[in-house]
């Protein structure tokens, strides 16, 4: 293989000039990286610059730092702790239900496996920093270990395409920089290792005569290292022989043949594909050539191209996602809170520093003659600072008045660089919307409602931080289901179990099953429609205990047979141990949240009894129901006989009138008496049933 940009671009890959574009495009892009970096170093408490340290030495000022950034910034993370969310499979209609029950199984194994929550995490922390950080998607190169990975990229490695939009999804580009020890580079481009070598070398004893001989693709990568304006120390590091390799994934616009389905799937053709062949014969597909991007990937060492190929990825996205915090409106740069934070805290630990060194300073008037003895001035201070310290005046000096000799301290100063100093602790947290409610600091809000109302306004002035989070999480997740969408396609009859480790019953998916006698086949993950989305419920145990503190109180105010319905809902949202047997239980017995294919023999007889029980009872209370009412018409009838009896009246007396009453109302009652009694005699029937269960248990 070749690697002179002649070849590069007759065979339509990504020609050196086309690299320099990019690498040149880099250089002129807004400086924004030192910026960040300084964020993170205010996060870890380096805040002084060698260059001030030097200042604050030379005038004998303490070196002081209190980090006030680093717990605002913990509390920001801790939110993303309380409030992360699993994703979830669903699907787009209802012939994909079974299929989205499987792969969410596969996706959340991927998840647990990959430790992707860990890479997420980290990513945000970048984020709320310095404005930006990185989560890698893709196929571990390991043999042994989990074929898919979730990895945290830092900053400083990833550059892309700065005209794009925040998702990346019009990028032309995005290179990543990595710096790679010469056998490691070796065993990832077994074929180019001579290239490798005089890379890492820096061509260094190359002879072009005898190489000219023996290897043409090794004269071209070496006219390509003369001919390129890269640096070299930019590329190659001779003393430890590494060199930097530059991973280059650019989108390459094509025109080609595509068919659209009825059913809304859309498909490259491939003439070399029988089953597209015969698609196309159908006729039921429409057919349009049409332009679109196709993901590449190219891999160069300096100036050298080793690979260019097709995306490995089984979707045409890059595999980097960016977790952004804020961005200019101007310049796109990215930025996090650090940015409102340093200014504030540079404030506070100046006027610390200051502050200290008036408390210690002392200025000191006196005459030449003022002390006794040969005391210098520096034994003299030294004596004032220590705690014991004594010194004597000279009782023969010329200037004998008590203003001759005195110490001078300016506390009054003091005092104004400690009032400035509390105002910028306060505006760190201002600016950044964290207040102390937030970080559980004692506040000036002393009800609990007032406290909550901090807290709910903190989260709400980090909202476009939480949005951009779950955005990129969620599409680390639509990366990670690709991968593993992409290897289930390659499996027939493939299992999949669901509520493994559960009291539920498992039940067994059957993906990509196979052809039967006449029978199409079933569960094709191909052909499904689907999305990932993080849960609407959060599953921190913060979240859980609030939740369930909530149901409990709902529950209270309900009656008894409302509690009933309720209770396998509360249990399962606490945190007691075995909740999930106590649920099955509770639900057992009850015959509520079951499925009926999933019941056993004696389980569909117990409920058969139940609903037999109900029915007998709703009919009781139904007759009883009858004869009451039946008895309020009687009553009715011989009053209206009595009042149609009396001569000259046209209307009941107002004693009969209230005797009516009475008596309507005593038979109202007597009928809410029948209904509480029948639904205490569910409830009692109900709770023996669950207190069997428990014993046979």
């Amino acid at each position: 293989m070749s690697f002179g940009i002649d070849y590069a671009e007759k065979h339509d890959g990504l020609a050196l000039k086309q690299l320099e574009r990019f690498l040149d495009d880099i250089r002129v892009q807004p400086e924004w990286r030192s910026e960040a970096d300084r964020a993170c170093a205010y996060y870890d408490s380096n805040q002084i610059t060698p260059e001030m340290r030097r200042v604050l030495e030379s005038r004998g000022q303490p070196i002081l730092i209190h980090n006030l950034m680093a717990p605002a910034i913990d509390g920001v993370l801790g939110l993303e702790a309380r409030t992360r969310a699993d994703w979830v499979v669903r699907p787009d209609d209802d012939d994909s239900v079974e299929v989205a029950e499987g792969i969410n199984e596969k996706l959340n194994e991927a998840a647990r496996m990959t430790r992707s929550d860990k890479a997420c995490a980290d990513a945000f922390a970048g984020q709320v920093k310095c404005g930006l950080d990185w989560v890698e998607v893709s196929r571990s190169s390991d043999p042994f270990a989990y074929p898919y990975r979730c990895k945290r990229v830092h900053r400083n490695e990833i550059f892309w395409d700065w005209h794009a939009e925040s998702d990346l999804s019009n990028a032309r580009w995005l290179v990543r920089r990595r710096w790679v020890d010469r056998d490691q580079a070796e065993l990832a481009f077994p074929g180019h290792k001579d290239l490798i070598r005089f890379a890492c070398q820096g061509w260094d004893g190359f002879d072009t005569e005898y190489q000219l001989m023996r290897r043409e693709d090794l004269l071209g990568a070496y006219s390509d290292y003369t001919a390129t304006d890269m640096f070299l120390q930019d590329w190659w590091d001779s003393d430890r022989e590494r060199a930097l390799i530059y991973e280059v994934y650019y989108r390459h616009y094509v025109q080609r043949p595509v068919m659209f389905s009825g059913d809304g799937h859309v498909l490259e053709v491939d003439s070399r594909n029988r089953m597209h062949q015969a698609i196309l014969a159908s006729g039921k597909v429409q057919v349009r050539n049409m332009a679109f991007p196709k993901m590449r990937l190219a891999y160069f060492i300096g100036p050298h191209r080793l690979v260019d190929v097709p995306s490995p990825h089984p979707h045409n996205n890059f595999p980097y996602v960016p977790f952004w915090g804020f961005r200019e409106d101007s310049t796109s740069v990215p930025y996090g809170l650090g940015r409102r934070m340093m200014p504030a805290q540079d404030e506070v630990n100046v006027r610390r520093q200051k502050l200290t060194f008036l408390l210690n300073k002392v200025m000191v008037i006196k005459d030449e003659d003022a002390l006794a003895g040969n005391l210098s001035d520096e034994e003299m201070l030294d004596e004032f600072y220590r705690a014991d310290g004594v010194v004597n005046l000279n009782p023969n000096r010329s200037n004998n008045d008590k203003n001759a000799f005195r110490i001078e301290q300016e506390t009054h100063v003091a005092a104004q660089q400690f009032s400035i100093m509390q105002e910028a602790q306060q505006i760190i947290q201002e600016t950044a919307g964290v207040y102390s409610a937030f970080l559980g600091q004692e506040s000036g809000a002393k009800s609990g409602v007032a406290i909550d109302s901090l807290v709910e306004q903190g989260s709400t002035t980090l909202a476009e931080l939480t949005d951009n989070y779950r955005f990129a999480r969620q599409q680390v997740g639509e990366m990670l289901m690709a991968h593993v969408i992409h290897d289930l396609s390659q499996r027939q009859d493939y299992p999949v179990a669901r509520n493994v480790g559960t009291p539920d019953k498992t039940k067994i998916i059957v993906l990509n099953g196979s052809e039967g006698t006449g029978e199409p086949r079933t569960n094709l993950v191909t052909k499904a429609k689907l999305q990932v989305v993080l849960g609407d419920i959060t599953s921190t145990p913060s979240y859980r205990a609030q939740v369930s503190q909530r149901m409990m109180e709902l529950a209270s105010s309900l009656p008894p047979d409302m509690q009933m319905v309720m209770l396998d809902l509360i249990v399962e949202s606490t945190d007691l141990p075995k909740r999930d047997e106590i649920v099955k239980r509770i639900r057992e017995v009850t015959g509520r949240g079951l499925d009926p294919n999933e019941m056993t023999p004696e389980q569909r007889a117990q409920m058969e009894q139940e609903q037999q029980f109900e029915q007998a009872m709703k009919q009781l209370g139904m007759e009883e129901a009858r004869q009451k009412v039946a008895k309020i018409a009687a009553e009715a009838r011989k009053i209206d006989a009595q009042a149609a009896g009396e001569k000259g009246k046209a209307k009941m007396s107002d004693s009969q009138l209230r005797h009516l009453d009475i008596q309507t109302e005593k038979l109202i009652a007597e009928m809410k008496s029948v209904i509480a009694d029948v639904a205490l005699k569910r409830s009692q029937f109900r709770f023996q049933q669950l207190g069997n269960t428990q014993k046979t248990g």
